[in-house]
């Protein structure tokens, strides 16, 4: 290194070590340059490269603002339909009221009710007290098929909905009428129940249907009146059919005929109940030649001769256990467990 060079020592005393030491430039500046030139080699080497950043990486950010995005937005699905108020049920009963057809001189009134589906019932009659007996002929003996139809409207007046209800006669055409058929319950081809209820002087006064409604529950909810026509006789025409039933029914009986307010319904009284009725019993025994069966508890169902001269062979088997279901009106529906087929029956006592 002498020669590169000199290196100063300071001594304290003879022999003493060196207490400092220092670098000293050589006398030749070139052998400097050379001695020190890894120096500019050291600062010039390039520092670490930065990698571009991926696309993934730059993306992340937006990925999870959309996945936040979307699970915000299933949130708001999912609480929407409790934030939303629910729809009102639809009443079970609307009382529509009366209504008149004026030209048939009949009244309406209509109830509507909703069991999952819409169904009516409806009661007809006649206006005035002296059409009566001229309703009641044309319902024991009409001229031809009578029918009604009744039309639902909203609160505007627009039709909603409407139905025509076919009332079936007392016996097929060209058979003599049954007595004990004439207040019974008939069902028709479209599923109807038609009966018609006899009036405190044992008359046919009142003639009532009950059945589905071809109604969609939006037109159900907004129901507020009704109307109704008929294809009855008008009220100068219901003269000649009454003449002509008392008439020919007193002739064919060989008794003299009687005046139309002194005319009696020879069917037999029904009972008649303040609320309907449900419950089960027991069937253990029957009156065949008059269509009555005797009950367990006392009760006295009348079938009608030709309904129980026809029922299944599940029907004729004693004691036959049977559920029943009654109207105010004592029209009833009895069934059993092991049987398809159901009865139409009317509460005598």
């Amino acid at each position: 290194m002498g020669s590169a060079a000199q290196i100063g020592v300071s001594e304290a005393g003879g022999g003493a070590q060196p207490s400092g030491y220092s670098f000293v430039s050589s006398a030749d500046p070139s052998k400097d340059a050379s001695l020190y030139a890894f120096r500019s080699e050291i600062a010039e080497e390039p520092g670490p490269v930065a990698q571009p950043q991926g696309r993934a990486t730059a993306l992340r950010p937006v990925l999870t603002l959309l996945a936040l995005v979307g699970i915000l937005g299933m949130l708001a699905v999912l609480a929407f339909p409790m934030l939303m108020p629910k729809p009102k049920p639809p009443a079970l009963y609307v009382d529509l009221g009366n209504r008149r057809f004026e030209p048939a001189g009949l009244g309406g009134r209509l109830i509507v009710r909703w069991e999952g589906s819409p169904s009516y019932q409806l009661y007809i009659d006649p206006v005035d007290q002296e059409q009566a007996a001229g309703f009641q002929s044309l319902a024991v003996n009409p001229p031809h098929p009578l029918s009604v139809m009744i039309q639902l409207l909203d609160s505007t007046g627009v039709v909603g909905c409407q139905k025509e209800i076919v009332l079936p006669p007392p016996a097929p055409a060209g058979t003599p009428i049954d007595p004990t058929q004439v207040l019974m319950p008939k069902v028709t081809a479209s599923g109807d129940t038609v009966q018609d209820i006899a009036g405190s002087d044992g008359k046919v006064g009142e003639i009532t249907a009950s059945g589905p409604l071809p109604c969609s529950l939006e037109a159900y909810q907004h129901l507020a009146g009704w109307q109704f026509t008929s294809n009855f006789p008008t009220v100068a025409d219901q003269v000649g059919p009454l003449k002509h039933a008392v008439g020919s029914d007193f002739v064919a009986s060989g008794q003299r005929p009687r005046s139309t307010s002194s005319w009696r319904n020879p069917s037999p009284a029904f009972q008649r109940l303040n609320s309907p009725i449900e419950g089960d019993d027991v069937i253990v025994g029957d009156n065949a030649a008059k269509g009555l069966v005797d009950t367990s508890s006392g009760r006295v169902f009348m079938v009608g001769v030709a309904s129980w001269q026809t029922r299944s062979a599940d029907w004729q088997i004693f004691p036959a256990a049977i559920h029943f279901h009654c109207e105010k009106t004592g029209a009833c529906v009895l069934t059993r467990v092991s049987s398809r087929t159901i009865l139409q029956a009317h509460l005598m006592k």
